[in-house]
C-alpha cells in the first residue's frame, strides 16, 4: 500500500491534474491524502463540508492557516 501523501504539498498544477485525471470518491480521496499534522478541522480534505481553501488549493503552507481557529501549532522535537 503507498503512504498516503500531504494534499497541500502538491503544486496546484499537481492538484488540478489529479482531480481532472482521477475519478474517485471522497471516501478514496480521504484514503490518498493526509490533511496538515496542524489542522484540527474535523475531516478537512472531506470535499465541500471540509475546509474549502484546503480542498480548493490556496493552502500550501503552515503559514496560510495560522489565523484559522483550527490551526494548532505542532511541537518541533
Amino acid at each position: 500500500m503507498k503512504s498516503r501523501k500531504y494534499w497541500h504539498e502538491l503544486s496546484k498544477e499537481e492538484q488540478e491534474k489529479f482531480v481532472q485525471e482521477e475519478k474517485i470518491t471522497i471516501g478514496e480521496f480521504m484514503k490518498k491524502f493526509k490533511q496538515p499534522d496542524w489542522c484540527f478541522y474535523p475531516n478537512a480534505l472531506e470535499g465541500l463540508m471540509g475546509c474549502w481553501a484546503l480542498v480548493f488549493g490556496y493552502i500550501h503552507s503552515e503559514e496560510n492557516c495560522k489565523d484559522c481557529e483550527f490551526y494548532k501549532k505542532r511541537n518541533k522535537t
